[in-house]
């Protein structure tokens, strides 16, 4: 028999040797809320800069963020471990807020990293949704961490997976916004948000009311800020418009032979969009893509000039499930995205750069 001190010391070594857990592990559910944040604090700089608002709408709004603010815990911490998928998420969108904070046009290089790093959280929230538990609160109520630790191993098998058949009926949607929306503002935050939704209504102009009309999270803004139809749109909305080129492009004897693949790639894209959409919704999404193809190609040069960011909308809204918004509602998302705790200094950036450029004005 091996003497015990010879059979604990090489144990004593493989244990030391075995790398320890980071001291500064942040816990997925703290993950998971601060990749939500990140998404509405973008879509508000987002906002906030496409609005084409005046000063005194600027101090105005910002005057009222502050108040949402108060009332609201304080936005997530974005530092510590991450998961090694995540971190590089955060990054990439922590880099994009400090370009769109500045007011800066975001380069290609750049958006290029962003829409990978929205294609691999999806990918995460798609593996980490549970069937939803109302005894859990916050993200845990509908998210548990995912058993494969970077989901950037598995490629396109984590987009493809379907781990939700059942939890995404179309009333579900806006419940799991405000579900969101809460574990980010508290109840008091959601609440002023609310009450205070009348009076953002009232500082904006009808044009700017209807730039928000259905707006939703954008973590960049359009390349062609000339194109009326949204403010901010989905990371994958240019990406779309530069499939329908292709489908454009494709001759019509080939066209048979390529369908199915732009198909899977556009159902995909829209995945991104809504990474809860289960078998029957991506179903529908394919559907409704091969319907706008068919559109695409049948427009003129020119007409598709014209419609291009429409095509690109409509894949989009097919991924919604819910009926119209009603006035209340509109009003309460506009509020909602213009006061996004982290607000105030998007409003102080801008009401800066306006500044600037008044004082350089001859």
């Amino acid at each position: 028999m091996k003497p015990l001190l010879a059979v604990l010391v090489p144990v004593v070594l493989l244990v030391a040797a075995a790398p320890a857990p980071a001291a500064d592990a942040v816990p997925f559910a703290e993950q998971n809320l601060g990749m939500g944040y990140l998404i509405f604090h973008l879509s508000n700089i987002n906002v906030v800069n496409g609005l084409n608002l005046s000063r005194e709408q600027a101090v105005a709004l910002r005057a009222i963020a502050r108040r949402v603010e108060a009332a609201s815990p304080a936005p997530p911490a974005l530092e510590g471990t991450y998961r090694p998928d995540l971190a590089v998420v955060r990054d990439a969108y922590l880099e994009a807020r400090r370009w769109l904070l500045a007011g800066e046009v975001v380069d290609e290089a750049l958006r290029d990293r962003v829409i990978r790093a929205r294609g691999t959280e999806a990918a995460v929230v798609r593996l980490s949704i549970t069937e939803p538990d109302r005894a859990r609160t916050g993200c845990a109520r509908c998210h548990a961490e995912p058993e494969t630790p970077d989901v950037r191993n598995l490629g396109n098998a984590a987009h493809a997976c379907d781990v939700c058949q059942s939890v995404r009926s179309p009333g579900l949607k806006r419940e799991i916004f405000l579900g969101h929306a809460e574990g980010l503002l508290g109840k008091r935050g959601l609440v002023t948000v609310a009450l205070v939704a009348g009076q953002v209504d009232g500082i904006l102009r009808p044009a700017q009311k209807d730039g928000l009309t259905d707006f939703s999270c954008c973590l960049l803004p359009p390349k062609d800020m000339s194109d009326p139809y949204r403010i901010g749109q989905a990371e994958s909305g240019e990406e779309v418009v530069e499939m329908f080129r292709q489908v454009r492009d494709v001759p019509d004897l080939l066209w048979p032979l390529v369908r199915g693949r732009i198909l899977d790639r556009l159902e995909g894209l829209a995945v991104v969009i809504t990474p809860g959409a289960n078998a029957a919704r991506k179903a529908a999404i394919r559907q409704r893509a091969a319907d706008l193809c068919d559109a695409a190609r049948a427009l003129s040069d020119v007409d598709f000039e014209i419609d291009r960011h429409r095509l690109a909308a409509d894949l989009n809204r097919a991924t919604q499930t819910d009926s119209p918004q009603t006035d209340r509602q509109r009003r309460f998302m506009a509020a909602f995205f213009l006061t996004v705790p982290g607000s105030v200094e998007a409003y102080d950036r801008l009401i800066a750069r306006l500044d600037a450029e008044r004082a350089a004005a001859p």
